[in-house]
Formats: structure tokens, C-alpha cells, sequence
């Protein structure tokens, strides 16, 4: 079983091969965007986990948004162990950007099937998992092994970016 981590827009444009092969699919959504939504639901996926939460960590008094909550968290990996013993198919998680919200699930999903692999399905280059639902899943899991390590390799790729040749970056042409 492999964990796949996807923006809304690969997962609509791969929709019909998630379908065939019968993939497991969390579907992270914003709070105020159900139209965005339409072509996944449209599809009658036969294994899919709806939750609806916003890449935040604490809500803003003035705006229409969600925080990531321990019920969502909770749902989630409960889904997912249901799913490994019923099908052990591959998964994939989306966000909005594929980013932050699916990069975070999907670490705690790993983490559930194999702890020592939990931060090789995410890549620093591309993903930021979101401290709120990591911090939530600690709490879950018991464990307080996994916010620090992602930490730790965050900071050592914006280390790596930061001391980086830059005489071997394209040169801005305007």
C-alpha cells in the first residue's frame, strides 16, 4: 500500500483511474468552496472520506473558516486502519494545493502502517504538513514523534536552500 499525496486539481484530472483501481481517497476540502468539489462527487467513488476543515491552525474571529479539529482527526484515521484491513488498496490524500492539509494526513496515515517510514512520504521541496493537524494526531497516536521530526527536516532543507551555490541558479532575465 502506498500513500499518494494530491492537489484537488491531479485528482480531478485523474479521477477515472481512481475510480478503476478502486483507490482509497481522503478528500480535504475548504469550508466555502463545495462547487470545486463537483467532479469528485460526481464521480460515486466507491472509497472516498469527505472531511471539511481549512489550512489554518487557529481560527481568525473575523473569517468564515475552520480549524482542523480532533474529531476530524480522529475520523480520518479511523477511516484509514478500516480501509487497511478491508482492501489494503493505495491511498491518496488531497488538499486544495496538495501542500499542507493532505501532506500532514498522510504523514499520520503512514504513521499508523510504519512509524520509521512516516516522514519518507512527504518531500520538503514541495510539502509543509500542517502543525495544527500534526499536533492533533500526536494526540491521537500517543506519540510525540512526529511534529519535532518534521521540524527538524524542514529546517534542514531551508538550511540547504539557504547555503545553496546560487552561481548555478538561471540567471532573472528582466
Amino acid at each position: 500500500m502506498k500513500i499518494y499525496i494530491s492537489s484537488l486539481r491531479e485528482v480531478i484530472d485523474n479521477i477515472d483511474y481512481i475510480k478503476k483501481n478502486n483507490i482509497n481517497l481522503i478528500s480535504i476540502r475548504d469550508t466555502n468552496a463545495e462547487e470545486a468539489y463537483k467532479a469528485i462527487d460526481d464521480a460515486n467513488l466507491k472509497n472516498i472520506l469527505v472531511v471539511n476543515f481549512d489550512d489554518i491552525i487557529y481560527p481568525f474571529p473575523d473569517r468564515d473558516e475552520k480549524a482542523p479539529e480532533e474529531s476530524d482527526i480522529i475520523r480520518i484515521l479511523e477511516w484509514a486502519k478500516q480501509k487497511m484491513k478491508e482492501n489494503n488498496n493505495n491511498f491518496i490524500v488531497h488538499c486544495t494545493a496538495g501542500i499542507s492539509r493532505s501532506s500532514a494526513v498522510a504523514v499520520l496515515i503512514q504513521y499508523l502502517q510504519d512509524p520509521e517510514k512516516a516522514l519518507k512520504v512527504i518531500n520538503p521541496m514541495i510539502h509543509s504538513p500542517n502543525m495544527k493537524v500534526l499536533e492533533l494526531g500526536e494526540k491521537i497516536l500517543n506519540t510525540n514523534n512526529i511534529k519535532a521530526p518534521i521540524k527538524k527536516l524542514e529546517k534542514e532543507y531551508n538550511e540547504q536552500w539557504m547555503n545553496r551555490d546560487t552561481s548555478k541558479d538561471p540567471k532573472n532575465i528582466f
